[in-house]
């Protein structure tokens, strides 16, 4: 079912960090040391960050990580979905590996569950979440 993976938690630590400070390019030896990940998982975890457009990296003496937009515009679900793919359970994404996939009876009910999860990490966004002091 629906678990936070530790990829999302550090992803999530990275970019409330970002957000933290949205004006100040933050290097990775830096993130890194201040998050206490280490620096091969950040990387990991900015690439996937990066390429959903989540972040820019900046090259050079004044290089490293800042929000590709405001913190108002990233949403929790973004985040999740740029590190793990989108929210579903095993039926719901195709994968008949449940032997009861063809008869289930509560595939329509988790897909109204799943729905409502989205719509939540939708409307959370970073901002929201620096407000909340976490």
């Amino acid at each position: 079912m629906f678990q936070i993976k530790t990829r999302v938690d550090y992803g999530l630590m990275i970019m409330l960090e970002l957000a933290r400070q949205p004006k100040k390019t933050l290097s990775l030896s830096g993130l890194a040391q201040r998050l206490n990940i280490s620096s091969a998982y950040l990387i990991q975890i900015s690439q996937s960050l990066t390429k959903a457009g989540l972040i820019k990296s900046r090259e050079g003496v004044q290089g490293g990580y800042i929000l590709a937009r405001p913190a108002g515009q990233i949403s929790l679900l973004s985040i999740i979905e740029a590190l793990e793919g989108a929210i579903s359970t095993r039926c719901l994404s195709g994968e008949k590996h449940c032997p009861g996939f063809s008869g289930c009876r509560v595939r329509g009910v988790w897909d109204f569950i799943i729905a409502d999860i989205k719509t939540v990490l939708k409307k959370r966004t970073l901002a929201s979440l620096l407000k909340k002091s976490l």
